[in-house]
């Protein structure tokens, strides 16, 4: 996570004047996890529920009520909420360009961070003698925010630009169950058992969202899942369909020209026509995992300008025939021998509502804490987003939400129980319809490559899959 705005600017908390040392706090392996061998707090004393009760003074101002937080003991995607209360005891009037309350993580330093801010914060307040100010400020713990034991504590910027920072009380951050605090977010899936209603049934809660492919010039059209007697011919849920765009003897270049502006007409015309008045969404994913190289629809640096024309082309049809459909930009997680960076494919949110990525656990594969950690915030070569929090991020970046329209494990590679609770604990700190939410996910229950993904009815995973079962 990047630091706050309040540090844009270098500065070194080394050398600060003024900052009383009080009871602090040590470490702590009370949560387990690769990362509690991260280098220790530079702090020692006993770890507290609260400051010390004992008044501090931090410059001009005192901390009357030390701080406080609700809960020492928090999971990725719940809640921290601390308080704390300066008075100014002096006999003149105290202006604070800013009142936070922040936290670190195990490693971290008050001198050199990283900073994880909680919100809101008191800004450009001035205290006349005896005066009292009491902040109350939250933070969700991210899915990406390390194990451990950290710190959360005030701090104020006076009117010299210098910050002082109060007593910290400690809290931990595990990956045990809860509720979590985020909005919600649509959990769906593919294949065996969703749409009978069996894979709901064993995992303990309804699938909201289904996915499917129609993937080629004739299945497009034809959508034999959608008519009657097809899988999904009854389907009331919301619906990510995969469409194929152009065949291997069909190019981008003759897209942009309107080539096959006929074939998608009919094609979407018989998606609104077969899906009729039922109550869910549909979200089309045109030409899905055009950053690879395995589609007839590949996009790559020759064909990139024709493809964004092509996309605009498909747009504009889909808001004539199709407008309370939602259209999908769709990626692999990293590009394929395309020779060009994914974004530059983009074509613009106007042409675009729902961001998506495929996210399978490997290229590499997730077997730790740690590995998702390091995995989440991995960009490729051209500087593109391949970690899913920074899929997040640009998601974010264009103003659209965020869906995992394909994900699960990878038997080939292993069977971990860490990463299906992972995705789970980022589904939950993320969840939501807006920018930089992750709006729906879908996992890939489909029996293929000798059993490579699915976790139900039959699986290579079985760890993956009770965890799975537990968390879903």
């Amino acid at each position: 996570m990047s630091p706050s705005a309040r540090r844009s600017t270098s500065f070194s908390r080394a050398g600060l004047t003024g900052l009383v040392t009080a009871a602090l706090l040590a470490l702590s392996t009370a949560c387990g996890g690769p990362l509690d061998e991260a280098a220790p707090l530079d702090d020692s004393s006993p770890s507290l529920e609260t400051a010390s009760a004992a008044v501090e003074t931090s410059g001009a101002l005192t901390i009357t009520t030390s701080i406080s937080v609700v809960d020492t003991s928090l999971e990725r995607g719940q809640t921290l909420s601390a308080s704390v209360t300066y008075k100014n005891n002096g006999t003149t009037a105290v202006t604070a360009k800013n009142i936070v309350l922040t936290s670190r993580a195990p490693g971290g330093t008050h001198a050199g961070g990283p900073f994880y801010d909680l919100t809101p914060r008191i800004t450009n307040r001035t205290l006349q003698p005896g005066e009292s100010v009491t902040l109350t400020a939250t933070r969700v713990i991210a899915s990406a925010d390390p194990l451990g034991t950290w710190e959360a504590y005030p701090t104020w910027e006076d009117a010299s630009s210098v910050w002082r920072d109060g007593s910290g009380l400690a809290f931990t951050v595990g990956t045990g169950g809860g509720t979590g605090t985020s909005g919600p977010w649509l959990s769906g899936a593919s294949g065996m058992g969703v749409a009978s209603g069996a894979f709901g049934t064993w995992r303990g809660t309804p699938v909201k969202l289904a996915a499917t492919w129609a993937d080629n010039n004739s299945a497009s059209v034809s959508l034999g899942q959608l008519s009657s007697g097809g899988e999904y011919a009854t389907w009331q849920q919301s619906l990510d369909i995969a469409v194929g765009a152009i065949s291997d003897t069909e190019s981008w270049a003759s897209a942009a020209t309107g080539a096959y502006d006929a074939r998608w007409r009919q094609s979407l015309t018989a998606l609104k026509t077969k899906w009729g008045t039922r109550p869910g969404t549909v979200y089309i994913r045109f030409a899905h995992e055009m950053n690879g190289d395995w589609y007839s629809w590949k996009v790559t640096s020759s064909n990139a300008t024709a493809f964004i024309a092509a996309w605009k082309r498909y747009r504009a049809l889909q808001k004539e025939i199709f407008p309370a459909a939602k259209l999908v930009f769709s990626v692999n997680r990293e590009s394929v021998n395309s020779g060009i960076d994914w974004r530059k494919t983009f074509p613009g949110a106007a042409y675009v509502d729902v961001m998506s990525v495929d996210y399978y656990n490997q290229y590499p594969y997730v077997a730790t804490v740690a590995d998702w950690n390091n995995a989440i915030q991995q960009t490729d070569g051209y500087g593109a987003p391949k970690g899913l929090a920074k899929h997040l991020e640009f998601a974010k970046s264009v103003g659209l939400p965020l869906a995992i329209s394909e994900w699960s494990g990878n038997a080939d590679n292993g069977d971990s129980p860490v990463f299906i609770e992972q995705m789970f604990n980022f589904f939950k700190a993320n969840g939501g319809t807006g920018a930089g939410k992750v709006l729906y996910e879908s996992l890939f229950n489909v029996d293929r490559d000798n059993r490579r993904w699915i976790l139900n009815p039959t699986t290579r995973m079985p760890n993956s899959a009770a965890k799975y079962q537990q968390l879903f």
